[in-house]
């Protein structure tokens, strides 16, 4: 548009060029004829300009255009190489040999470390994977024979990989309800509102492990070592903590409603006063029950 009206602006003065010039002035026809051609030059030169200016944008656009078609092209490309990754180390799961096993479950830690929108999905994978392979009852299952033993190495690997994946907004964590997992080593492990209701945890090794607001219902922790574990408003209603390891472990605002405490060491009365507990809840000999806390029913025979 610019263009345009500079190019009526320069018409005008090639019509108006003999009013700059009045008669009867020496030499006035060469002068008018010059100024003229330099109308016509700066003419050319402007509609050239705008040429050029209207060819680049023009390669500007097709740029453009050739760089979405790129970035699509890669994104389906991209696609594809998650899904033939994720199905690779999926089959690897299932596969009868033990390191084949093991290779799929590290595919699927760096496909969720790499690829963050995946993390769910690999989470979903690995947790079943543990359930399935440690429920009493289940095919298949491979359940450790103690908690001397703990569990294969497959499924260590597994409850490791979730233990330490990134931590993301809305991810769980894992759900492993009703796993059978005894002797399992998780110290620092980061299961912080995971699922573990009902699982068999005796003789698990739990220090320091970030335990904050996991479900906990009816799970076993029987001689486990929970030293420096936070267990922050973590819920442990009917949880067997019978000979477990407290040193240190904080159970601010933690659920101990039906938790049999008995022979837990080394407890202090502080730990007990910072978490919640009812009537049901069994306290090993020599500590007070929190004021706090409903009193123990007693029954008369």
């Amino acid at each position: 548009m610019v263009g345009l009206v500079v190019l009526i602006g320069l018409a005008v003065l090639w019509v108006q060029a003999p009013i700059f010039y009045p008669p009867p002035a020496d030499g006035r026809a060469p002068a008018i004829a010059t100024t003229r051609t330099g109308i016509v030059i700066a003419g050319a030169a402007l509609i050239i300009f705008v040429g050029l200016m209207m060819s680049l944008a023009e390669i500007r656009r097709a740029a453009t255009r050739v760089t979405e078609r790129d970035r699509q092209v890669a994104e389906r490309q991209l696609a594809g190489q998650l899904i033939e990754r994720y199905t690779r180390a999926v089959n690897q799961l299932g596969s009868d040999t033990a390191d084949v096993r093991l290779g799929g479950i590290y595919a699927l830690e760096r496909l969720a470390g790499g690829f963050p929108e995946e993390q769910p999905a690999v989470v979903e994978m690995l947790s079943a994977f543990v359930r399935e392979h440690t429920r009493l009852g289940r095919p298949g299952n491979r359940r450790c024979k103690s908690a001397a033993d703990g569990p294969e190495t497959d499924i260590q690997a597994a409850i490791n990989v979730l233990g330490r994946l990134p931590a993301r907004d809305g991810v769980l964590r894992a759900d492993l309800t009703g796993a059978d997992l005894a002797g399992a080593r998780l110290d620092r492990a980061n299961f912080t509102r995971a699922r573990l209701d009902g699982v068999n945890l005796a003789g698990a090794r739990l220090v320091e492990a970030n335990l904050t607001r996991a479900g906990l219902v009816g799970v076993n922790l029987r001689t486990a070592r929970l030293d420096g574990a936070d267990l922050t408003g973590a819920l442990l209603d009917r949880a067997n903590l019978t000979d477990a390891r407290l040193e240190g472990a904080d159970l601010t605002g933690a659920w101990l409603d039906g938790v049999d405490l008995t022979g837990a060491v080394p407890l202090t009365q502080e730990q007990l006063e910072a978490a919640h507990g009812d009537a049901a809840t069994v306290l090993p000999v020599g500590f007070t029950r929190p004021t706090s806390w409903p009193e123990a029913i007693t029954v008369l025979l």
